[in-house]
């Protein structure tokens, strides 16, 4: 029999049971509760713009109210026109609600959006973007923040920080002009004879308060990443110079009097505020040529400029505070003074009580015979010790945050060490096996190389358990699933290949899901190349720029859904030889578009090169 009710049960849109009497009562409570302001740990981006009208003159307020109603009602069918005046909510569930809300009248008027939506790149990860617009005589200012539920851990890591950009900030671009710190969505030339007043005027200027991004061309010039791109990007964050030639770069090193603080060969260096030439290299993020061009180390980068300004950005304050604010700033009415009335104690509630008439004499509560108790202390107490309460709680979940935070770094210190034994040891093994086999053959007479005997002896049921290459790779695929991507082809590939160590390649790829898995959560600080030398694993980033066209073809590969890869990046395994039965290499790209995982193409014999036959 169950222990309650269906009637006395009650299941709120964000998936909330409640249980009882009142069952009913409160689920209609719960949905008609507005959404709150994430709070500042959810936080993951947040920039605050000027905004003026991109024709004429007037309030730009018109022509954003108008985007937002369209950007809410690609999601909302029925979400009402967004004005000025008329606040409007839906009830919140895990990956929808609205609320708008408004106060004051033109030319001194502030209106606030809270919009829980699905994550942009992250599935089954909620947002929150919070747009605050205050009108001030015509002029704007836009308070753009983007959160998620337990802020970084929410959206696991620093990349999908920067990935929470909000999509919004693109739409509101095409209809006002906006400015953040005076700076437009544009990249700034820097000419070599600039150079010298940029670093002294902006890069050590005293009352900067946020970073600025400087873009080094490539040795025969152009760019990694293009400069507009790159700025729309860095908008809100840091405004972008580029050096317009590679000799400006050298001027930007005689400047900094520090080759370590410069950026060159077509790399991005960010300074941070408050930059001296004295300061240590790593404390100012630099992105080289080889990982600017990955769209998750350029999320890191977002992410981590995204937070910098969490951190100092001081929000402005959204409807709810405007309105307190002013409540406690109107004059006050002066009354007669009254007793006040105490409330019984057995009668405190979620309700709210009814005012009592001026003839009703005050309420009593019955503690005990004959006594009474005011309930105004007991509510300021109550009020003292609940505030208290929620100062522990904040402490409290700042520790255990710093505790998870500790675990996770233990863990992934314990994954990598695993890793790289796991590689060293198949490695030793491999050469013991070569070994044996060399000292077989240089024994006289007619014995047989220990290898061969034992197959002999072991039989065929023995050998048809052991895994074969395509059986590693298949297993790979569905165990690091969430990290490697492998195609059809690397299965077909590994299958007619006769390379002889099978546990070497089950460790390279478990060393390569871990070092994917580090890179989706922005831990990359020193690029892959550095990450897979760390488990003695052997990665090239690329094929010579002299390879012809026909032998590229080589590296492109198809997946099941019909999308191309290229996969020039590969990682060696054996001898530098080329004999199929030592020699193995890994074919992959981890640059893929809108693709965190490493594709793999191929893993099987070596391609045809120049230098090969």
């Amino acid at each position: 029999m169950p222990r309650y009710s269906p009637q006395r049960e009650q299941l709120t849109s964000n998936g909330i049971r409640i249980v009882g009497s009142a069952a009913v009562d409160l689920a209609a409570r719960a949905a008609t509760i507005q959404l709150a302001p994430p709070p500042p740990n959810d936080r993951l981006w947040v920039a605050r713009f000027k905004v003026r009208p991109r024709l004429g003159g007037g309030s730009p307020v018109p022509a954003i109210l108008k985007c937002l109603g369209e950007a809410l009602r690609s999601e909302w069918d029925a979400c009402p026109a967004v004005t000025r005046d008329t606040p409007f909510t839906r009830p919140q569930a895990r990956f929808q609600g609205i609320s708008w809300d408004v106060i004051g009248e033109a030319g001194a008027w502030r209106g606030e959006l809270i919009w829980r939506h699905p994550h942009p790149v992250l599935a089954g990860t909620p947002c929150t973007t919070h747009l605050i617009l205050d009108e001030q005589q015509h002029a704007a200012t836009l308070t753009l923040i983007a959160a998620a539920d337990g802020g970084l851990g929410g959206v696991r890591g620093i990349v999908g920080a920067g990935q929470s950009r909000p999509t919004i900030l693109d739409t509101l671009q095409r209809v006002v002009v906006m400015a953040s710190d005076g700076f437009e969505a544009t990249p700034r030339m820097l000419s070599e004879s600039e150079v010298a007043p940029f670093v002294r005027e902006i890069m050590l200027s005293d009352t900067r308060g946020w970073p600025v991004a400087v873009l080094a061309p490539l040795e025969d010039g152009g760019y990694i990443v293009p400069p507009e791109q790159l700025a729309q990007e860095l908008f809100g964050l840091a405004p972008l110079y580029v050096m317009d030639r590679h000799t400006t770069t050298f001027k930007l090193t005689d400047e900094l009097g520090d080759r370590r603080l410069s950026a060159y060969w077509g790399a991005l260096r960010v300074y941070k505020p408050e930059f001296s030439c004295a300061d240590r290299s790593d404390d100012h993020w630099l992105l080289m040529r080889d990982r600017l061009d990955d769209p998750l180390e350029q999320a890191a980068l977002i992410g981590k400029l995204g937070q910098f300004a969490a951190d100092r950005l001081v929000a402005i304050e959204g409807v709810n505070e405007r309105r307190s604010a002013l409540e406690r700033a109107a004059p006050t009415t002066v009354v007669p003074s009254t007793p006040r009335p105490a409330v019984h104690a057995e009668s405190l509630s979620l309700e709210t009580p009814s005012a009592p008439s001026p003839a009703q004499p005050p309420v009593r509560a019955d503690a005990s015979a004959g006594a009474t108790i005011d309930a105004g202390p007991v509510l300021s107490t109550l009020a003292a010790a609940i505030q208290d309460l929620g100062v522990h709680m904040r402490e409290l979940a700042g520790t255990i945050g710093h505790l998870v935070s500790a675990n996770a770094d233990l863990a992934d210190e314990v994954a990598r060490l695993r890793t790289a034994t796991a590689i060293r040891a198949t490695g030793t093994n491999a050469m013991e096996r070569r070994l044996a086999t060399i000292e077989s053959l240089l024994k006289p007479g007619d014995i047989e190389p220990p290898v061969v005997a034992l197959d002999e002896e072991v039989g065929g049921e023995e050998s048809d358990s052991l895994p074969t290459l395509s059986e590693a790779v298949r297993q790979a695929g569905s165990e690091y699933g969430d990290a490697l991507l492998i195609l059809e082809s690397a299965e077909e590939s590994a299958g007619d290949t006769p390379f002889e160590d099978v546990d070497r390649l089950a460790a390279v790829l478990q060393a390569m899901a871990f070092v994917a898995r580090r890179r989706q959560e922005g831990g990359l600080d020193s690029g892959l190349r550095a990450a897979f030398q760390e488990l003695g694993v052997d990665y090239r980033s690329g094929i010579a720029k002299s390879t012809s066209d026909k032998l590229r073809r080589q590296y492109q590969f198809t997946g099941a859904d019909g999308r191309e890869y290229d996969c020039p990046e590969h990682i060696a395994i054996g001898p530098k030889t080329y004999d199929p039965r030592h020699c193995l290499r890994i074919y992959f790209t981890s640059r893929a578009p809108s693709e965190p995982r490493f594709v793999i193409g191929h893993v099987g014999r070596h391609f045809k090169v120049m230098t090969s036959t």
